[in-house]
């Protein structure tokens, strides 16, 4: 018998499976990348505990957006003036790109809403919808310089809401709830330590307002003597260029109360509102 013969099979052989053992085993080394990828999802994933608070003026012009904490019963959408104007007219009326301040509200499961009507000289009705599309509530016909009716959030989802400008033109914005794990507190250079003794900790209500910048501090001296905490400002061009009376630039204002009466606090910013110089 041919010995040698036989084992240079048997090592053939023996290398053959090894090759093949060997591409079996690099063929699977992608189930690494799969896992990873599962990983990447889950890391991903937009669970409502990452929600964080943010009440910040510049970045609520900026993004259209702000988020509430769960320590916030009150939000106070501000429809500001003139925001019932089209887009890229050819002498633009609109003060900012937005049709309600914020435009998007990010709040949690049983907030109160209510829209304060800043736009002068208009009545505005808002109709609002629920992730179905179906009408849950209707403001009814806001005056300027009111506020409407309250409508409390009670279910999880995105509400879309709308409201008619001029003819051809549908102001819309929308509410996001969420289970919310985290309280808002005052912003980053807050004038809440300088305008009032209201505690960080105890924001139950938050708004907007719009103001004329040319006299910003006759109006923060109207809302902290009436007991409103400005937490917060930003100052931005408006997109009309400037107008007699109001200047070319506008102050957006995020106001704060904890533990006021919201009608005492609506019916002071109505009084302000009403001697605004817009028209």
């Amino acid at each position: 018998m041919n010995h040698s013969g036989k084992n240079t099979r048997i090592q053939i052989y023996l290398v053959i499976v090894g090759i093949l053992g060997l591409s079996i085993a690099l063929s699977y080394s992608p189930s690494s990348d799969v896992f990873a990828q599962s990983d990447t999802i889950n890391n991903n994933s937009t669970g409502n505990v990452n929600l964080q608070p943010n009440i910040n003026a510049e970045s609520i012009f900026n993004t259209k957006t702000m988020t509430l904490g769960n320590n916030v019963k009150n939000l106070v959408i501000l429809i500001p003036n003139e925001g019932h104007h089209a887009a890229g007219e050819d002498n633009e009326a609109r003060f900012l790109d937005q049709h309600f301040v914020p435009e998007n509200a990010m709040i949690n499961t049983g907030t109160t809403v209510q829209w304060f009507n800043g736009d002068a000289g208009h009545e505005r009705t808002i109709e609002v919808k629920d992730p179905s599309g179906n009408a849950v509530f209707n403001t009814g016909e806001i005056i300027d310089s009111q506020a409407s009716q309250h409508f409390t959030f009670s279910n999880p989802g995105v509400y879309n809401y709308e409201a008619e400008g001029d003819p051809g033109v549908t102001m819309t914005g929308s509410v996001t709830v969420e289970d919310i794990q985290s309280p808002v507190t005052s912003s980053s250079g807050s004038l809440a330590s300088t305008t009032t003794s209201n505690s960080t900790s105890n924001i139950d209500t938050v708004g907007i307002l719009m103001v004329p910048t040319q006299d910003i501090d006759e109006y923060i001296s109207q809302i902290t003597d009436a007991g409103i905490t400005v937490d917060n400002t930003y100052d931005f061009k408006d997109l009309r260029g400037g107008q007699e009376g109001t200047g070319d630039t506008q102050t957006l204002i995020v106001w704060t109360t904890g533990g006021k009466d919201l009608g005492e606090a609506i019916s002071s910013l109505s009084e302000l509102s009403t001697d605004l110089p817009y028209s």
